[in-house]
């Protein structure tokens, strides 16, 4: 999984895309609006720099006690709907 984060970290630096099937999208999505909404409300990522988003996500994947595949999952959903900074 570390492996899997310092490649997506990578990527994005480089302005580089994960390409993530559509159930994983999906199954992110139902993450982002059944799991996080629990204890606040939804964030819109682009308010965030990448590094500040990744550090929160961080924290907040190990208090909802995600699995790393739910994480990966929750990450590619937020990732497909974050708006490229120029």
């Amino acid at each position: 999984m570390k492996k899997l984060i310092l490649l997506a970290l990578t990527g994005a630096c480089l302005g580089l895309t994960y390409a993530a099937k559509q159930e994983d999208l999906d199954a992110g999505k139902a993450i982002h609006n059944g799991q996080c909404i629990k204890c606040h409300k939804l964030r819109d990522p682009n308010k965030y720099s990448v590094a500040a988003w990744d550090k929160a996500m961080l924290k907040m994947k190990k208090k909802a006690k995600l699995t790393d595949e739910q994480g990966t999952q929750l990450d590619a959903y937020i990732e497909s709907i974050r708006t490229p900074k120029s």
